[in-house]
């Protein structure tokens, strides 16, 4: 086995034959095993001084990657489902962007959504769709909306003032979302 530090690859004589980069150093098949085995566990394979491969630890994450991290859960909470109290049960509906699509359009409709209405809910159930359900589930969107930005934006500040951005943990704070 080769590998060359100027593409970052990994060679084997059988399989590229004559068309191994130059600079390929000869590796043992232990070495490779064990730095395929270190990628695997989240090191990264990098060159030393010599060109040969080692193991080391990954970048840290900037600030700007960490906020699009914060965002990257910002949008799945949104689309996590929303909680309505529907008679005497509480069901979750999808909040999905095709779904709020759906939903503003029954809170259009008003009063002439269909008297037979049924809306299938995120546990399978089906609940006789109203205007007055519709109007609960369109707050219900509005109200989480609100709370999972607030806490994308404390998590950001609170990022941005803590000494190391990248160790930051955003996972605690969060609106519950449906099967949780």
């Amino acid at each position: 086995m080769f590998y060359s530090k100027s593409t970052g690859g990994f060679y084997d004589r059988e399989i590229h034959g004559a068309n191994i980069p130059a600079d390929a150093l000869e590796i043992t098949d232990a070495k490779y095993a064990a730095l395929l085995e270190g990628q695997a566990a989240g090191k990264v394979i990098t060159a030393n001084a010599e060109g040969f491969p080692e193991l080391t630890d990954p970048p840290k994450a900037t600030a700007a990657q960490v906020w699009e991290a914060i965002k990257a859960m910002r949008d799945q909470r949104k689309a996590g489902g929303v909680k309505v109290k529907v008679g005497a049960a509480n069901k979750w509906f999808h909040s999905d962007d095709a779904s709020r699509i759906q939903q503003m359009g029954l809170v259009m409709m008003g009063a002439s959504i269909p008297a037979d209405l049924q809306w299938k809910t995120m546990d399978g159930s089906f609940i006789a769709m109203t205007q007055t359900v519709a109007g609960a589930v369109f707050a219900a969107a509005a109200a989480s909306d609100q709370a999972v930005f607030a806490v994308a934006e404390g998590h950001k500040a609170a990022m941005e003032a803590s000494a190391d951005p990248s160790m930051y943990d955003f996972s605690t704070g969060w609106p519950k979302m449906y099967g949780e």
